[in-house]
């Protein structure tokens, strides 16, 4: 594959990560209404576990954003903007001197980035779904 066609492909999955980010952000919400204002009880504890995975899901939503840029700068000129971008970090601290990567190597670091990125929401939506199917069972009602 084209090294240019691999970086708007990788890009295009990358920008997807918003969408994710602001479901993300959304649960979050609830979630912290479900912590403020639930029962105590194991519901709470899964709202907590949420509000965790909420955090690693804002940590690689950050990294996914920062990538999506930089390939949409790479597939100008993907061999000569790759030693660039890795001067680029390595000059300014943010990354380690490593060897030359090829675009299909760095399409493949990001896009595992992007599916942490939806681990971590999807975790955060299952842990929300428990804390809110737990509040609302009320055993002692009735």
């Amino acid at each position: 594959m084209k090294p240019e066609l691999d970086g708007k492909l990788t890009a295009s999955f990358l920008r997807s990560g918003r969408v994710v980010l602001n479901a993300s952000n959304c649960a979050a919400v609830i979630t912290g209404a479900g912590l403020l204002l639930g029962r105590p009880g194991a519901g709470r504890v899964w709202f907590a576990v949420s509000a965790v995975s909420w955090l690693a899901a804002l940590y690689f939503g950050l990294r996914v954003a920062i990538d999506e840029g930089l390939f949409r700068a790479l597939v100008e000129e993907p061999e000569e903007s790759g030693r660039g971008l890795d001067e680029w970090l390595g000059s300014r601290g943010l990354g380690q001197p490593v060897r030359a990567r090829s675009m299909e190597e760095r399409s493949r670091g990001a896009l595992r980035l992007w599916m942490r990125l939806l681990i971590a929401v999807g975790v955060q939506l299952a842990a929300m779904a428990a804390g809110l199917l737990l509040q609302a069972w009320r055993p002692d009602a009735g």
